[in-house]
């Protein structure tokens, strides 16, 4: 039960817990994900973060594909993340961020794989599939999770080589298998990239409400 298109439950799943290594603030590495309820516009379900402090933070996310009122989640008690295409009136939320997603049918581009960046950048992790434009002068760096298909970390010398960056992940996500690939917000380095400049097949944003 996940009402995220274009994600099947099982990616969603996948999708969400390699996500939370990110540390994003609607994304947190995760312990447990519990599907609570189905509704009309969506769905709601519960997850059990790892936390610093000694015990497990829990976190309510609804997933609505239209807006209705949003009093239906203030008995629930922890952190509340709201994902829906639509905007949200300022003063009911404490932080935003955005999820694009890119079909692995749209056009694709070949990049060059990297072993190592070069210095200035992330340390890549295991599950990281590292391509640029080139090997020397690099016009941008992406950082693909092989699994969950999103991208983790994207390095862009301009903008306008956002395109490029984004289908050579496209090349790569479908070469492993993927249907699409996406990128999170929130709270980190991706949020000064406008990838609305290569118009995502879904767009979504991230709310932490503020109740």
């Amino acid at each position: 039960m996940v009402c995220l298109d274009p994600l099947t439950p099982d990616e969603f799943t996948l999708w969400y817990r390699h996500l939370g290594r990110l540390r994003l603030f609607w994304a947190k590495p995760v312990v447990e994900l519990l599907p609570l309820y189905k509704i009309a516009e969506g769905c709601v379900l519960k997850a059990r973060w790892a936390s610093e402090r000694p015990r497990l933070e829990e976190a309510y996310i609804a997933i609505l594909k239209k807006m209705r009122r949003l009093d239906f989640l203030a008995s629930l008690r922890g952190v509340k993340i709201l994902i829906t295409p639509e905007v949200v009136n300022r003063g009911l939320y404490e932080a935003r961020g955005a999820l694009y997603i890119y079909s692995t049918s749209r056009p694709c581009a070949t990049g060059i794989y990297l072993e190592k960046p070069a210095g200035g950048h992330p340390e890549p992790g295991p599950d990281h599939v590292v391509i640029a434009s080139s090997l020397s002068d690099a016009g941008y760096i992406v950082y693909l999770n092989r699994w969950s298909f999103n991208i983790d970390y994207m390095w862009l010398k301009n903008i306008e080589q956002l395109d490029d960056a984004v289908e050579s992940a496209i090349c790569e996500a479908r070469r492993l298998g993927g249907r699409y690939v996406s990128v999170a917000t929130g709270e980190g380095h991706l949020d000064t990239i406008d990838f609305m400049a290569y118009r995502p097949d879904y767009i979504y944003y991230t709310y932490k409400l503020a109740f």
